[in-house]
């Protein structure tokens, strides 16, 4: 293995950007996977060290400077410059030209080849080239802008009005033409496909395709916010709606009632499922997608925003040979991330995991994934049963939905099986009564349940565009009051006060490049957590009074979801806006 093949690896290690731990790993996996990958890609893919020290550690080695690419439209002249396939090829990206000079990003400066190849082009146009060294990330997000969703609308705005505007009446759409044989036309196609690309490139987690006046509006979801992201004429809306029933299967010809179905496809060398659901409304369908990446980063319970007396209690009733464990939440809280972060600590080569998943959002290695099939006959109550006669050790449901499956779950928490589910619930001691409402005796949630997770999800602040701000007086005080009430493990609020003014200090995010001007980026859960002490158990057999189990949530400690939030916002992580938005979910 060359020296340079480890250059940026070694940097970071002499600069102790890199710890030696992670270093030995790293020459390790790279053994392992027999030199696949040196040990500098291995770093990058992996997202050992962000994407900035990386990119700094390059500019210092090879002498370039750093390129700020983040959010910045490239004007596409000066992107024609380099044909797409040579940027794709050499992982190139032409940025600027002032007078004579080609400004380039080279993600890797060491491939000599990639130099050869920029300046043979810029040869050819008079140009020279100035070189540039960019984080990864800010480098494929500027990359896409070659066939980005603004290019593919515009191409296949334009190819189609060519085809269909002058034959059509705009407000009637293109029923009349065949929309069976529309969709499946280049433009449409293509302008599907950048739709399901721009969504997989950016993270987001729904796709909303509706009909809006005389328009087609495209809005995504990210982090937990809808955003209108492209507005397409409205005859092109029926071939799009039909594009997506010919991907997933759907009828074409059936428009009068809600139709579900799936999408699997490869997107960016990932393999992503999507599901998708389309509905009849006035006149017209709307579609929507949940995107599904079973490829992605499984978290850890501290990545996810877990920390302190709450994460013991979920650690330690993690470590009981049997027992329920529930993630309470509305839709969109991210109970099923945190399950997969409590299956990642269980997941050993001597327990046999199983579970049971609509849809299966990650694939876990090691752990027996199982997808239910209501239209078939195997639902979670079904596939429950069936598990059981499996010999497993933990068992994992999606979600428990109605009064068998309830019934089940907790008999097999009861026989010797660590359960681990979701339900709906407001709070941590609400899946109580929820599991009352489902007909599961009080007697048998005390037995059974180890202990409840209640989570919403807040928006994180950018990090690159981090400030400090001072709240109202009230809303101060009103926060100050909240966390004084109680003692609070590894946590003192006293370190959070501005010595000179006396004020707690609270952060913003101001908007820049790379948060797209919102002031947010990423979410991260705020939580509690419920311990099924003796107490709490003769509580729950006497009927769940609500009025003692709040006396015996004190006597425990607990952080309540509203002051973790607050602690959050006093550490910089979230703002008091995003907080006391998902309190009132």
């Amino acid at each position: 293995m060359s020296q340079d093949s480890s250059k940026i690896v070694n940097f970071l290690l002499k600069k102790g950007k890199l710890s030696s731990s992670q270093h030995e790993k790293i020459l390790k996996e790279v053994e392992k996977s027999k030199n696949d990958l040196s040990p500098d890609e291995f770093l990058e893919k992996k997202e050992i060290v962000s994407d900035e020290e990386i990119a700094k550690a390059k500019g210092e080695l090879y002498s370039l400077p750093i390129a700020d690419i983040y959010g910045l439209e490239i004007d596409q002249k000066v992107l024609n410059i380099i044909p797409e396939d040579v940027a794709e090829n050499y992982f190139v990206l032409p940025f600027d030209k002032e007078k004579k000079v080609l400004k380039v990003v080279i993600l890797d400066p060491s491939d000599f080849r990639a130099r050869e190849a920029v300046n043979f082009v810029a040869r050819q146009k008079g140009l020279q080239v100035e070189y540039f060294v960019a984080p990864r990330a800010a480098f494929e997000k500027a990359l896409a802008q070659y066939s980005g969703l603004d290019v593919e609308v515009k191409e296949a705005v334009g190819s189609a009005e060519s085809r269909f505007a002058p034959t059509l009446d705009k407000s009637k759409g293109i029923n009349d033409l065949g929309v069976g044989d529309i969709s499946k036309t280049a433009p449409i196609a293509k302008l599907v496909g950048s739709i399901l690309k721009y969504a997989v490139d950016n993270q987001v987690s729904d796709i909303h395709i509706e009909p809006f006046t005389n328009k087609s509006r495209v809005r995504y979801r990210v982090d937990g916010v809808l955003r209108e992201t492209a507005m397409l004429p409205g005859y092109l809306h029926s071939a799009i709606i039909s594009r997506i029933k010919v991907m997933s299967n759907l009828k074409l010809d059936e428009t009068r009632v809600p139709q579900g179905g799936r999408i699997r496809i490869v997107i960016s060398d990932r393999q992503i499922d999507l599901r998708v659901s389309v509905m009849p409304l006035l006149d017209n369908e709307k579609a929507v997608m949940r995107v599904l990446d079973p490829t992605r980063r499984i978290f850890t319970l501290q990545d996810l925003g877990f920390w302190g007396q709450g994460l013991d209690v979920v650690k330690n009733n993690l470590s009981k040979p049997h027992g329920m464990i529930l993630v309470t939440g509305p839709t969109g809280s991210g109970k099923t991330t945190t399950l997969y972060a409590l299956l990642k600590i269980l997941n050993q080569s001597t327990v046999n995991i199983v579970s049971l998943e609509d849809p299966i959002e990650y694939v876990l290695e090691g752990i027996n994934q199982s997808q239910v099939r209501p239209d078939v006959g195997y639902s979670f109550a079904s596939g429950l049963r069936s598990i059981v006669r499996q010999d497993p050790d933990v068992i994992m449901v999606g979600e428990i939905r109605d009064d068998e499956t309830a019934e089940l779950a907790v008999h097999a928490a009861l026989t010797g099986h660590i359960v681990l589910s979701t339900l709906h619930a407001n709070d941590s001691f609400g899946a109580v009564p929820r599991l009352m409402d489902m007909n599961v005796a009080p007697f048998l949630i005390s037995s059974s349940l180890n202990t409840v997770v209640a989570q919403r999800l807040v928006r994180k602040i950018c990090p690159h565009c981090r400030e400090e701000i001072k709240l109202s007086d009230a809303v101060e005080k009103s926060i100050e009051k909240s966390l004084q009430a109680k003692e609070i493990k590894n946590f003192n609020l006293e370190d959070y006060r501005d010595s000179n003014t006396g004020h707690l200090k609270f952060y913003r995010g101001r908007g820049c490049s790379r948060c797209n001007q919102e002031g947010y980026k990423g979410r991260l859960a705020v939580f509690e957590a419920l311990d099924m002490t003796d107490q709490m158990k003769n509580i729950v057999e006497k009927g769940a009074n609500e009025e003692n189990a709040e006396k015996e949530l004190e006597r425990q400690n607990m952080i309540k979801m509203v002051r973790d939030g607050y602690i959050k916002a006093l550490k910089g992580e979230t703002t008091v806006e995003e907080v006391l938005r998902v309190s009132r979910e």
